[in-house]
């Protein structure tokens, strides 16, 4: 299984102004495991108190670790942060979801997760729309994809880096693009812009030799990240 990966040249761009919108609705995830590992990955915030982010950021699976395995420990959240500097802070959680579909199995078509924070965090920075697309609309769509990479080092360590391409496939829980990512970007958002709104169609989970790919947001998807966002 591989997480992220750089298709042929190397696209992604980084973000400085991470203080506008939407850059700054979007984490950094520094998470420390069952076993005091530590990790990084992405989450985007849907409400004041709620991002989502893949399910392996919140819930490990399959890590050949017996001391690692469930719910990790924390997670310290911070949004539009750029480098050593966090223009809005940030907040530690120990409060998690994720769905059976991911904790009993780990099938790979229910990756996705869900962090409450514990103050509204997310009024400050706003939050990201997301929906339920058909086919013949997500086919032709252009996708972008914002997350915090572990291969920047030094002074770009914790940095933003965005890269876009239109949509390679589609499968019934899946978002396959061409997108650049790499090991850390888990859980960023995969969104469209839409009549001039932003809308997250697939949390982004894996990489490929071909593409990389997002856990579809399915009429399934959508009703626990509604019902995680109230």
């Amino acid at each position: 299984m591989a997480l992220e990966a750089i298709l042929g040249t190397d696209e992604r761009v980084r973000i400085t102004d991470t203080s506008s919108y939407p850059y700054r609705a979007i984490a950094s995830l520094l998470i420390t495991a069952n076993d005091g590992a530590q990790f990084v990955g992405t989450g985007w915030f849907v409400s004041p108190r709620t991002l989502i982010t893949a399910g392996h950021c919140v819930y490990v699976k399959n890590s050949g670790r017996p001391n690692r395995e469930g719910w990790v420990k924390s997670i310290q959240v911070m949004p539009g942060r750029n480098g050593a500097a966090l223009p809005f802070g940030s907040v530690t959680s120990s409060r998690f979801w994720t769905v059976k579909g991911w904790a009993d199995t780990g099938d790979e078509s229910f990756d996705y997760a869900a962090i409450i924070v514990p103050n509204e965090l997310g009024g400050k920075v706003g939050w990201f729309g997301y929906g339920v697309f058909p086919d013949a609309v997500l086919k032709d769509a252009i996708l972008n994809v914002a997350g915090y990479p572990v291969d920047k080092k030094g002074a770009e360590q914790g940095t933003l880096w965005h890269d876009s391409r239109k949509t390679a496939a589609l499968g019934s829980t899946k978002v396959n693009y061409e997108i650049d990512t790499v090991g850390g970007q888990s859980g960023a958002p995969a969104y469209m812009i839409r009549d001039g709104a932003r809308y997250v169609v697939a949390v982004h989970a894996y990489g490929g030799v071909v593409t990389n790919s997002g856990t579809r947001i399915t009429a399934a998807v959508m009703e626990n990240i509604s019902a995680w966002r109230s």
